[in-house]
């Protein structure tokens, strides 16, 4: 090695030259070795699109103000300047979420009739107009919950009066369903009702959780 070489290790090896090879391949595309050790490491613009891409991981996509243009693989990433967050592309909801959310409690003491909405803070019934009120546009994704009794029955998810999504029970004391996809608008009344054709439950406990969209 001669004086202002420079050395490129892996972690626990100096890669050899052809090893830590970049070049500009034939579609324009900064690429990186086939095979070795750098072969996971190295990292690509792809022109056509403008995003940064690592060859064995998720792409970057250009920073903006809506949602990028294209066909996202899941868990691309960009940053939304408008929301001032990280985005990321949820291939199971076919959207792009954000990094960071939020969530909301509802529940109450003592029976709870079919076709009633929980309570909030402070032991206030929820309604169209009293809730949790969105911040952004948004998609409820995951909720849990536990309750006294195994009444089975649906817990519905409101957006100012309107059904966006519905939560199952079963016949158990507590749960949870992760695969919610319950899409909201900014400004939106949030709030959770027992299902008028469902059965009356006590003592619930109810989590909402959410991200955001652009």
């Amino acid at each position: 090695m001669a004086a202002g070489d420079i050395t490129i290790n892996d972690g626990s090896s100096d890669l050899s030259v052809a090893e830590g090879l970049a070049y500009l391949d034939a579609s324009g595309n900064m690429n990186g070795p086939v095979t070795g050790a750098a072969a996971n490491k190295m990292v690509r613009l792809a022109d056509a699109t403008g995003r940064f891409l690592d060859v064995t991981e998720n792409a970057m996509w250009p920073n903006g103000a809506a949602d990028p243009v294209g066909a996202p693989s899941d868990g691309d990433m960009y940053w939304n300047t408008t929301l001032e967050m990280w985005m990321a592309y949820d291939a199971t909801r076919g959207k792009w979420l954000s990094f960071e959310g939020d969530t909301f409690q509802v529940g109450q003491n003592g029976n709870v009739p079919v076709g009633t909405y929980f309570k909030g803070v402070a032991g206030k019934t929820l309604s169209a107009a009293l809730g949790y009120c969105a911040p952004y546009n948004g998609t409820v994704i995951t909720v849990t919950f536990a309750k006294t009794g195994v009444d089975n029955t649906n817990f519905e998810l409101m957006a100012s009066g309107v059904q966006v999504g519905s939560v199952n029970t079963g016949a158990v004391t507590s749960g949870f369903d992760n695969s919610v996809d319950a899409d909201f608008s900014q400004g939106d009344i949030l709030a959770v009702r027992n299902d008028a054709a469902g059965s009356k439950v006590a003592d619930v406990q109810c989590w909402v959780r959410m991200k955001w969209r652009a």
